[in-house]
């Protein structure tokens, strides 16, 4: 069926045929991503909530030229003559041809579509694009992050040097977007601990408790300016929710704040934070500030190596909690949807004498999700 289609070749043919044009992609979940590009060279991909800028060229007579940050992409363009609206295009690099109905400047992939490779395409991000942006603490990019922790004690308590635990966390993050192109995060942490060590000072030894932890969230503002300055502030508080004696049986509430800059390659900011108690069951005194020092490096391929310390003084004993923190992960794309898999590790330098953690070893699994909540709000 080789006569059925005829090339797009020439300048002003393929810088008509691409203005306007909005590209289209089923998405797992029912989410839709799509590449939007404009008559002045520019475009932008929309994928899980996410904005990703893109640049397009003609090159010669006949191939279209798509450009991130750090990839271009060129495709050759083919229109069918005996169904209008059909077209085909291939990548160039990869030899890769994609059959797509366009009507109305809308273009879809007619039936089933292999999945996109870690570069992306038209309508689709690549991973590079994504490790960036879930490295981003303002991203607009929902997820749902599962933190497998396991933790070594030490400290003067009889027994302290060998107890250790294990937590499992849940960590949403639900971003909001707004029309200022600002988003409005909310970010709990449901802990469940397993074998939780708690003093018995009446038995002057530790017992392994398992349960819920106290529930903590932040609600805050936070916009990304084109320059890749990264501001946010709001509140941060936790609710009694621990069982079998694991929390405070308090609850917390106070500010925080965040800086940062973003860019290609790297992240870097501090978020800084305090909490006081402001009621409940409980008889002990809350007074803690925290903050956490975020450095990035992004290097191709997605992945992301870096160190996140979250640095708490206690203002209530006067001791401080610091760790050395590394960490490092990869963002991938399976079954259409991205994760983002990471390591880190804590050695902690300072913390209570009594008792407090020496080393925690985590592993996180995070995928990419839509935010079903954001309907709700419109």
């Amino acid at each position: 069926h080789a006569g059925e289609w005829e090339p797009l070749i020439g300048e002003d043919i393929l810088r008509d045929y691409i203005s306007g044009l909005t590209v289209e992609r089923q998405l797992p979940g029912g989410e839709t991503a799509t590449g939007e590009y404009y008559a002045d060279g520019t475009g932008l991909i929309r994928e899980y909530g996410g904005s990703f800028p893109r640049t397009w060229t003609i090159k010669g007579d006949d191939q279209l030229c798509i450009a991130s940050d750090n990839r271009t992409q060129c495709y050759v363009y083919e229109k069918n003559t005996r169904s209008p609206g059909l077209y085909r295009g291939r990548e160039v690099s990869s030899e890769i041809w994609i059959e797509f109905k366009e009507a109305g400047k809308r273009a879809r992939p007619t039936g089933s579509v292999d999945e996109v490779g870690p570069e992306g395409g038209p309508a689709v991000a690549s991973v590079d694009d994504i490790a960036r942006e879930l490295s981003n603490p303002n991203t607009p990019m929902a997820s749902l992050n599962f933190k497998l922790q396991f933790r070594s004690f030490e400290g003067d308590l009889p027994n302290a040097n060998n107890q250790n635990s294990t937590t499992v966390l849940f960590q949403p993050s639900l971003p909001f977007p707004l029309e200022n192109g600002g988003s409005i995060l909310f970010r709990p942490a449901i802990p469940l601990l397993l074998g939780q060590p708690v003093f018995n000072a009446n038995k002057l030894d530790f017992e392994g408790e398992t349960g819920l932890g106290d529930i903590a969230f932040d609600l805050a503002y936070a916009k990304t300016s084109d320059a890749g300055i990264l501001t946010a502030f709001g509140v941060i508080s936790s609710l009694p929710t621990a069982t079998n004696g694991l929390g405070s049986k308090r609850f917390t509430l106070g500010p925080e704040f965040l800086i940062g800059k973003l860019t290609s390659k790297y992240v870097l900011g501090v978020f800084p934070n305090h909490q006081w108690d402001i009621g409940g069951s409980g008889d002990a005194d809350i007074n803690l500030t925290s903050i956490q020092l975020f450095g990035t490096y992004l290097p191709d391929g997605g992945w992301n190596i870096g160190s996140a310390p979250v640095v708490t003084y206690d203002h209530i004993t006067d001791q401080w909690t610091v760790p050395i923190n590394f960490q490092f992960g990869k963002t991938i794309v399976a079954g259409g949807r991205p994760w983002k898999l990471a390591i880190e590790v804590n050695y902690y330098v300072e913390q209570a004498d009594a008792f407090g953690p020496e080393w925690m070893i985590g592993f996180n699994v995070s995928p990419v999700v839509k935010n079903g909540l954001v309907g709700w709000f419109k």
